[in-house]
């Protein structure tokens, strides 16, 4: 039986909702052509970057100058954050001692795991579509700043070790290995005229396995892995006239799982993905807006183990091409009536998956309640059509499938194709709740219905339900209480499935001292997969069929060292048990030590 396998510390995702020009930022995680919600959010992206390109033009550099509020807990600039910004302070308390390339949450959005353009996690990405997704220092947000020459640049620096006892999640043999960590964070732009401006966004660097190099999830033998964080960004900013365009290249190298919620190791590839595009956002009239992006897109596999029938995880390398539109009118500019939609085109590399065209259309409504509080809702039709396959399948003659031997088959060993020839034709909706009850206090509530891109069927179909707060409940403090709901359906063949997730976290921190803060936290989370499929075969039935529950515990300790630099202590603590098999149970421990350096 195989489950999961996203592994990291939960972390909270979700951040201030709220509108700027009258958009309000989306709130579900899923891909980009295909769900809604994420087409949607690129296009508030966007428009939130020419308002922030038009006020650093005027303005020159960031402001680099900080001071801590003791009272709410968190670094300020002096400057209010307008609504619709993305704040670091739901993510902030969370992400200490530990970039976002070693967290994450066992929380593993199924909605989301044929998404390469961000991690799979139940709650939204806290940056935006152009910035990656993890920053050295949360609560400076990356406002420390050089100057060379013409050129803006601002560079943090992160330095981890980290002690797991148990790197390949075995309940029956685990292996421990001591894992380095280096992360350089690059945010520079060059302002080439007072309309044209080109700047780089990125988090790159890489992990090291020193003892057991097998068991990195991707990087060959030599246990290296390369990171390059989603929402790295090449762009070039244009303004003519009343249209500002953006002309982009993003990319990023990251860890992927396949979907069949396995925890065994060979589960884990490595992806590459780079997404070239060019986006126009056309003020038309003070009532009147209209944005359009085409992007291209293609992804790669990177990892050399587990070499079956398709060669590894080439199955899941693909192309897509991407356009979609954003109308919007806002004649008072409070309220806002958009109409959205496009069309995408997927083709796969081999024909495990089945290449199709994916449309989507419909209206979203955003409305400001009284000054604190948002509404966004979105609503309309999604239709993909799939090529299909034959009606015969092709049982690889593998001897351990005839015998029923191992348990632990990945899909492209069992059969040619996934056998799936659903067409989709339904209706998608998607609802975003904002509120700041005061000063103190922030919370979230979104839900949905949309389906997007699988890695084991055409599509999958979710309903969801995310709501999240953050608070400062006393002066240091702040605590960030989350949880989810997920019930998705795979769209149909050899692997089709239900899957019902649901879970909580929770996270506090103090600030002890001026230079030191503390932090404690809990997830709990539990996965039941069904599958639905009535050809497969009693071996592949076992892989995709399971229940399971997590819950982890970590404790972050972080100390100032001066207004530049942070030194970090995390523990981390997973317990996993497997309903169905014990030798599947497994606990693991890790002690993480980091340095920070905001230049």
């Amino acid at each position: 039986m195989n489950l999961p396998k996203v592994l990291r510390p939960s972390s909270l995702r979700f951040f201030l909702l709220a509108a700027s020009q009258g958009v309000l930022v989306s709130s579900a995680l899923a891909q980009y052509g295909a769900a809604p919600s994420q087409t949607g959010m690129f296009f508030d992206d966007l428009r939130m970057r020419q308002v922030q390109e038009r006020a650093a033009t005027q303005s020159g550099t960031r402001d680099g100058d900080v001071t801590y509020d003791y009272d709410s807990g968190v670094y300020r600039d002096g400057s209010n954050d307008k609504m619709g910004q993305r704040s670091a302070d739901y993510e902030s308390a969370r992400e200490l001692s530990r970039p976002a390339v070693r967290s994450g949450s066992s929380a593993y959005a199924a909605r989301s795991v044929g998404d390469y353009t961000n991690y799979s996690g139940q709650y939204t990405s806290p940056t935006g579509f152009f910035a990656p997704t993890y920053t050295s220092d949360p609560f400076l947000n990356g406002r420390r700043n050089l100057k060379l020459g013409p050129i803006n640049v601002g560079f943090g620096f992160f330095q981890g070790l980290e002690y797991n006892d148990n790197v390949n999640r075995s309940g029956t043999d685990p292996q421990s290995d001591v894992i380095s960590t280096t992360l350089l964070n690059i945010d520079a732009n060059y302002q080439i005229t007072q309309n044209n401006r080109l700047s780089l966004s990125t988090a790159i660097g890489f992990d090291r396995y020193w003892e057991n190099p097998e068991n990195a999830s991707y990087g060959g033998t030599n246990g290296l892995v390369l990171n390059v964080l989603p929402g790295s960004t090449v762009a070039f900013d244009i303004k003519a006239g009343p249209v500002f365009f953006t002309v982009y290249n993003r990319f990023s190298v990251r860890p992927a799982a396949r979907n069949d919620f396995a925890l065994s190791q060979n589960q884990m590839f490595g992806v590459f993905q780079n997404d070239t595009g060019i986006a126009a956002n056309w003020r038309i009239n003070s009532d009147w807006a209209l944005a359009v992006n085409y992007m291209h897109s293609f992804t790669d596999s990177l990892s050399e183990a587990n070499q079956g029938i398709q060669g590894g995880f080439d199955e899941f390398n693909r192309v897509t091409d991407s356009l979609q539109a954003s109308l919007t009118y806002s004649p008072s500019s409070t309220w806002v009536l958009g109409f959205e939609g496009g069309i995408t085109a997927v083709d796969y590399e081999t024909d495990f998956n089945a290449d199709g065209v994916l449309n989507n259309i419909g209206a979203f409504f955003v409305l400001p309640i009284g000054k604190t509080t948002y509404l966004r809702a979105s609503a309309g039709y999604q239709g993909f059509k799939f090529d299909n396959f034959p009606e015969a399948l092709e049982i690889y003659p593998d001897p351990l499938v005839r015998s029923g031997g191992s348990p632990n088959l990945s899909p492209n060993q069992i059969v040619e194709n996934t056998n799936d020839n659903s067409d989709l034709s339904d209706f998608y909706y998607s609802i975003t709740l904002s509120n700041r009850l005061n000063s103190r206090i922030s919370q979230s509530l979104s839900l949905g219905h949309e389906s997007s891109l699988n890695l084991t069927s055409n599509y999958i179909t979710a309903d969801f339900i995310n709501y999240g707060v953050s608070m400062v409940a006393w002066k240091g403090s702040r605590v960030n209480l989350s949880a989810y709901y997920e019930d998705a359906e795979a769209s149909g063949g050899f692997f089709a499935q239900d899957v019902k997730q649901y879970g909580l976290d929770f996270y506090i921190s103090h600030r002890l001292s001026s230079r030191l803060q503390l932090g404690t936290g809990y997830h709990y989370g539990k996965t039941t997969s069904i599958s639905r499929s009535s050809s497969i075969t009693p071996i592949a039935q076992r892989n995709i069929e399971g229940e399971f529950v997590q819950q982890a515990f970590n404790v972050d300790l972080t100390y100032v060292l001066s207004p530049k630099a942070t030194l970090n202590f995390g523990y981390r603590y997973y317990t996993t048990d497997v309903k169905e098999d014990n030798d599947l149970d497994f606990d693991q421990n890790r002690l993480i030590i980091g340095v920070n350096y905001n230049f």
